[in-house]
């Protein structure tokens, strides 16, 4: 564009006079104190984040809100809450941050030669099933795209879907992820169930159940987590206390190494098992947890990206050709 091309001031004032004279004045390090302080909740860790004192922080803070004539957070001697002034606030300077942040990224993938980074954010397990796949066809026929991916807990990626930190979420389409507001695309149904090492003692067992599993000791996820609130529903419904816990993890490496070394049982989905080059020394012993829903799917924001969709489509390809389990029997699974 050039100099005569360029919108003058005067035709830019219109909309520069909407935003108020506080937010215009408000820089990226504002920003990211604000960003701070609405994580943190707290005036003295967000003081020594922003190398500030808390009294020039509290100044700083109340010339904004009376500058705008609204409370932004409220203020207790213990914490600060954000006000639902300061949430909306918030919203928009994490996704403000969040675009400058993915600027850098951007550029160098177009000096690369490849579109935009998507960011996945996926649950455990399902990025072996899907990932391996779904990068070779992209390799083998393209797009060129990059993929960041990020593999954590719902709990902890579902608000970093909010903040636009994730460009897509791969996850169970449970009654969380569905009420979340964000697009969703169906891609496969797969089980959670009860597994542990070949040689575990209930490997001998011709139909072990839930009173079986629950005499061993168990990895379980940490608290919070969709899938620990599957184990605590699904031994509360049949009726048995919860088991021994021994750990708290999320990794099936660890999991498996750790069931190799002792008679211990965690929670796994078939197809994670299946796809992983840890099949062949683990026993799905064929306890089925009916609370987790069954379809793993990709939820993303209201308008993704042209790399994303492309993804999403790539993702729906592989998702079609992932082997088909079979069932196990009525009487084995409710035993």
């Amino acid at each position: 564009m050039t100099d005569s091309q360029a919108p003058s001031p005067k035709d830019a004032g219109p909309l520069v006079r909407q935003i108020p004279a506080v937010l215009r004045k408000l820089r990226i390090r504002d920003l990211e104190t604000l960003r701070w302080l609405g994580r943190t909740r707290s005036f003295a860790r967000t003081a020594e984040a922003a190398a500030i004192t808390q009294p020039a922080l509290s100044k700083w803070l109340r010339e904004i809100e009376q500058a705008l004539g609204v409370s932004l957070f409220e203020r207790t001697t213990r914490r600060v809450t954000p006000t639902p002034y300061g949430d909306a606030l918030l919203e928009r300077a994490e996704r403000m941050l969040t675009d400058l942040a993915g600027v850098a990224p951007a550029m160098q993938a177009l000096r690369d030669g490849l579109a935009k980074p998507v960011n996945v954010g996926i649950l455990p397990g399902m990025a072996s099933v899907l990932m391996p796949q779904t990068l070779a066809r992209l390799a083998r026929t393209g797009p060129a795209l990059r993929v960041n991916l990020l593999e954590e807990t719902l709990d902890r990626l579902l608000p970093r879907a909010h903040w636009h930190e994730i460009d897509l979420l791969i996850c169970r389409l449970d009654e969380t992820a569905m009420n979340a507001g964000f697009g969703v695309v169906p891609l496969y149904d797969d089980d959670v169930r009860v597994f542990g090492a070949r040689h575990h003692p209930l490997a001998a067992h011709p139909a072990p159940g839930w009173a079986d599993a629950a005499r061993y000791p168990w990895i379980v996820p940490p608290p919070g987590t969709p899938m620990r609130r599957a184990i605590d529903t699904e031994f509360a419904h049949q009726g048995l206390p919860l088991p021994r816990v021994i750990m708290e993890s999320v990794t099936l490496m660890t999991n498996a190494s750790t069931a190799q070394a002792m008679p211990c049982l965690f929670l796994a989905s078939r197809l994670g098992v299946a796809c992983s080059p840890l099949a062949t020394s683990l026993q799905d012993f064929g306890l089925r947890f009916s609370h987790v829903a069954p379809t793993v799917g990709v939820l993303h924001g209201h308008a993704p990206s042209p790399a994303a969709l492309a993804l999403i489509e790539t993702l729906q390809d592989v998702a079609r050709t992932l082997p088909a389990l079979p069932a196990l029997p009525v009487e084995h699974e409710n035993n």
